[in-house]
């Protein structure tokens, strides 16, 4: 089974233990190979992405190892493991995409039920993986077939067919309610049953709904097909005033909370959004469009480096790409709201004449009026002067409140071959190990061989170097010297560019040079006063000097840039509060991180210092579970803090908890 939670069953329905990854390679033989033989180097790259070449092999060999040894021990035969290929055994085992993808082509009416049974949820629901590539290509995977399950499920509702059993009927139409919630066809034939039944009330409450869902959501009424189905179902229906009741202004404090991925209403210490005059814009990356891999991540990458340029500008606000990111995977008009976004570059990748082609345009939010469209052919040799464009466009198309000298820095024409060389790199640094991070460096080294003054490849390698040096345990200082050599020579190229500044104030920060960390910091922000990741390095920089309410100001701007925020902004801010002694407001932090076990010690030291011993008790046993040998004086040996009191407030807490 490869919807919702993917299972292997033998023929008692007795679930057969096998790796992760395999249900991985079944769906990618079914959907992209057409059950075909796959080429092992593509799964090699597609299942062990972040690894080595040898390595990735290395694990491929193993992998098919354990499943060819897991199929003899319980005598099936799902995958054949050739010299140069890995094949689908068709016809095997019963496979529910195999079923659905013939149920979908058949146009038979009575396969209502068989389709409902067999999309029990999304793709491989559920499980999490670690390369880019192949997390894009089932995000596309579960969106070709969420729709065609909508699209199946509607053209079979409607017309409706008055053979098919309705109790089938009723229930197809509340499960394509559930997948699709905006859809009106089901809506329409909930309501045309409930009608049958005699229960006009039951009829008002599915138009109401709907219509306040799309009201509230999309801001756009139920179809005319729909409200004229009403009006026939329940002619006494009167449609309702136009006013709008007056209503108490909203708790601003409030609304941020609940606008926060995953926040609870009562988090005190939530941000409070910028509701300046100044506009607030988001640049939405392109989805993901198949076979076009590479060329989609030419574009994501073009439209992040776009985003953060416009950061410099002052005269308006704008949204860090790691949320802007999150916000393209729905695109709904709500959260749009939420987030007082005034306006909105959406981009979408499409293949025009044989060459994949970026579409961009920019549009208010609330009204939806288009202000401009464009396209740009994706050309490695034109890419840099596409930056320059599309950066161009956007100020321009904002006129009314850009302040038009900012204009002058894209007027610069970045090398094309370097521009294109840094982009390949920059998507490396999403992934915070060590393959990808010298993954990174390579590209960033072949830019900066393209144009040696190229201050963005030279500031990215900057970075590698100080990841390489935190992944390694800091122990190797000529990484940390490299790195700040760089970002010297950065600054020294441009000193108008930020990321010279940042690179330096990082690399002060891990050599305790506390003082040029925040001035490096401070000149930073001064350039490029809304890149939110610049914001956060500037907070745990004060963290480290021991100035925390300062430290709490940045994050807390930083998570109002970028509220859909990566872990490290909320562990950055638990810290803050710990030292600030407000522990709960601390733990609440850590709940908003996706993957908590980096912050197992801060959640241990802060339920301790409130006397919450048992839950101290269970995040020390969760740290050893990761961190076998994990001692308290060796962690502070490494911690550069200026004032030691903190050091010993934090190690207080530790060893309260059970650490030793």
């Amino acid at each position: 089974m490869l919807f919702g939670q993917p299972r292997l069953l033998d023929d008692r329905q007795r679930p057969i233990a096998v790796p992760a990854k395999m249900f991985a390679l079944l769906a990618y033989l079914v959907l992209t190979e057409r059950a075909g033989p796959a080429r092992r180097g593509t799964l090699r790259q597609l299942l062990w992405e972040s690894s080595e070449p040898k390595a990735a092999a290395a694990n491929l060999r193993k992998f098919l190892s354990r499943v060819t040894t897991r199929q003899e021990e319980d005598g099936f035969e799902l995958i054949r493991n050739g010299r140069n290929h890995v094949e689908l055994v068709s016809g095997s085992a019963f496979i529910d995409l195999v079923q659905f993808q013939k149920v979908v082509a058949d146009r038979g009416l009575a396969d209502l039920e068989t389709l409902c049974d067999l999309y029990c949820g999304d793709l491989l629901e559920g499980i999490d993986w670690e390369g880019s590539d192949f997390q894009s290509w089932l995000q596309q995977q579960r969106t070709i077939l969420r729709d065609a399950f909508v699209a199946a499920v509607a053209s079979r509702l409607e017309p409706l067919d008055r053979k098919v059993d309705r109790v089938k009927i009723k229930v197809a139409a509340r499960r394509l309610r559930e997948v699709d919630p905006y859809n009106e066809i089901a809506h329409r034939t909930l309501m045309r049953l409930h009608a049958e039944d005699g229960e006009p009330a039951r009829v008002r409450d599915v138009y109401e709904s709907l219509k306040a869902r799309l009201g509230e959501e999309l801001n756009v009424p139920p179809d005319e097909a729909t409200r004229e189905l009403y009006r026939t179902l329940l002619p006494k229906a009167a449609p309702k005033a136009a006013a709008a009741p007056a209503s108490e202004e909203p708790n601003a404090q409030q609304e941020a909370a609940d606008t926060l991925s995953g926040l609870e209403p009562d988090d005190s210490f939530v941000p409070l959004l910028d509701r300046a005059q100044t506009p607030r814009v988001t640049v939405l990356p392109p989805p993901p469009l198949g076979g076009q891999d590479f060329a989609h991540q030419l574009a994501d990458a073009l439209i992040e480096d776009v985003t953060i340029g416009l950061c410099r500008l002052k005269s308006m606000s704008i949204v860090a790409p790691y949320t802007a990111a999150q916000l393209s995977k729905s695109r709904k008009r709500a959260q749009l709201r939420k987030l007082h976004i005034s306006y909105v570059v959406d981009s979408q990748l499409k293949v025009r004449a044989g060459e994949p082609t970026l579409y961009v345009k920019l549009y208010n939010a609330t009204t939806r009026d288009i202000l401009w469209t464009q396209d740009y052919r994706l050309d490695k040799d034109a890419v840099a002067g596409q930056y320059r464009d599309l950066s161009v466009q956007i100020v321009g198309a904002l006129k009314d409140w850009i302040e038009r000298a900012e204009l002058a820095y894209y007027d610069r024409l970045q090398h094309p071959s370097a521009y294109h060389l840094y982009l390949a790199g920059q998507k490396y640094l999403h992934a915070l190990d060590l393959p990808s991070v010298r993954r990174a460096r390579r590209y960033f080294k072949a830019a900066v061989g393209e144009c040696t003054d190229f201050v963005p490849a030279l500031s990215g390698l900057a970075r590698t170097y100080q990841q390489e040096w935190l992944l390694m345990a800091r122990g190797d200082r000529e990484l940390l010297t490299e790195a700040k050599r760089l970002a010297i020579r950065s600054r020294e190229i441009d000193p108008e560019d930020a990321r010279g500044y940042r690179e330096l104030g990082v690399c002060n920060l891990y050599a305790g040079q506390f003082d040029e960390s925040v001035e490096a910091l401070k000149l930073a922000e001064e350039r490029c006063p809304q890149h939110a990741d610049i914001l956060n390095d500037f907070a745990d920089a004060y963290s480290h000097t021991c100035d925390f309410p300062a430290a709490l100001e940045k994050i807390t701007r930083a998570i109002e840039l970028n509220p859909l925020c990566p872990d490290q902004y909320w562990w950055a801010a638990a810290g803050t509060n710990y030292h600030l002694q407000r522990y709960r407001d601390a733990i609440r932090c850590v709940e908003h991180m996706r993957d908590k076990s980096a912050a197992f010690r801060l959640l241990a030291a802060s339920h301790a210092m409130m006397g919450e011993f048992e839950q101290a008790q269970l995040f020390v046993q969760k740290t050893k579970e990761i961190h076998p040998d994990f001692s308290i004086s060796a962690w502070l040996s490494i911690v550069p803090i200026r004032d030691r009191r903190y050091a010993e407030h934090y190690e207080q807490g530790l060893r309260e908890a059970g650490f030793e």
